[in-house]
């Protein structure tokens, strides 16, 4: 599973209180490209910066998902999943 598939409800950004789905509609609602985009999006990531590399894989699977592709981390799942 991806992380752009995570549940929209899901905590992404504790010290601030956002959610993976506020995060992923405003990556794809104004094409962000980098966190500190996001952050000033919606607040994620503006704490702690726990949540930095999570928005990151966010960022690289809203624009691979545009491009019609599988993302890396996705991809990387995909490739070394357990059978």
């Amino acid at each position: 599973m991806s992380r752009i598939d995570t549940d929209a409800n899901k905590m992404l950004c504790y010290c601030l209180g956002v959610r993976y789905g506020a995060v992923v509609e405003t990556i794809r609602e104004h094409d962000y490209r980098t966190v500190s985009q996001v952050t000033r999006g919606c607040k994620a990531g503006g704490g702690c910066r726990s949540c930095h590399p999570e928005i990151e894989e966010l960022i690289e699977e809203v624009r691979m998902e545009r491009q019609g592709g599988e993302g890396v981390f996705a991809t990387l799942g995909r490739l070394f999943r357990r059978k």
